[in-house]
């Protein structure tokens, strides 16, 4: 097994902690000593410690535990051989930075099954894992979600940070395509929340001005819902846009389909 696409580093700090901002305080120490900070994804140390306050969730302090020599085996053989699989299929283009935090759940967490991650550059994302309630397929599943982000922004880098609502949609839908296709045939709740020609609707109504809006907040609106869009829309128009436009295209690969601009995948229904 090639050891050359991924660099996995488990943050799960010793001692015990008031609460989650100890935590990440704490791992950004850790990555600090062990010289991974410039490899974290993040411009600067403020920016890492949000993202992370962020994303290791608003469940009890009480869940965190360290993780055992075990489990940290478990895992990161199932990630290692997530990406090799991936890679079978999509070629990843560059070694991935794979940082394995805890995750503290609540209930509204319950869909993601112990694990949930972000991808923040073309080599770098960042999973968090409950230790009590993961399982070997949550872990699969999201690790193939989020590699093909970071494959995405490699071949778009040019636009990185800089994407529009149309590039945000496809992003997502791209990602719950190939994971579907090759990890898990069910589809995810986020994916699923509407019926295609419900999603095909809605896309037809967004204008050019909305689809190429960079604007942070009617793209979070969209992808995540709001008073007008159903929750996880912009998931869900991207899984049916991107799956509409693969069953037109089969000729294409999973290299081609990353590296296709956006306004092509729009253009089978507009």
């Amino acid at each position: 097994m090639s050891k050359d696409l991924s660099q996995i580093e488990f943050y799960f700090p010793n001692g015990e902690f008031r609460d989650k901002t100890e935590i990440v305080d704490s791992i950004i120490s850790l990555m600090k000593t062990q010289g991974n900070i410039d490899y974290s994804g993040y411009t600067d140390t403020e920016l890492l410690r949000r993202g992370l306050l962020d994303h290791i969730g608003n469940g009890s302090i009480e869940q965190y535990k360290e993780i055992s020599e075990g489990q940290k085996s478990e895992i990161e053989k199932v990630i290692s051989e997530t990406v090799e699989k991936c890679n079978e299929r999509l070629s990843v283009p560059t070694k991935n930075f794979i940082f394995v935090h805890p995750y503290l759940t609540t209930k509204d967490d319950n869909i993601f099954d112990g694990v949930m991650a972000v991808a923040v550059y073309s080599c770098v994302f960042h999973l968090f894992i409950n230790l009590d309630e993961y399982s070997e397929k949550s872990i699969k599943n999201t690790v193939a979600h989020e590699l093909n982000h970071t494959i995405y922004y490699y071949h778009h880098y040019n636009d990185f940070n800089n994407y529009t609502l149309l590039d945000e949609i496809l992003l997502e839908g791209l990602a719950e395509n190939f994971r579907e296709q090759y990890f898990d045939p069910e589809i995810t709740q986020w994916a699923g929340s509407l019926e295609k020609e419900e999603a095909f609707q809605i896309l037809k109504d967004l204008d050019k001005n909305t689809l190429e809006s960079k604007d942070q907040k009617v793209i979070k609106e969209f992808l995540f819902g709001n008073a007008k869009y159903k929750k996880w829309s912009g998931y869900s128009t991207g899984y049916w846009l991107v799956k509409e436009f693969i069953n037109k295209n089969k000729s294409l690969s999973w290299d081609e389909l990353m590296k296709t601009n956006s306004k092509r995948f729009i253009e089978i229904i507009k």
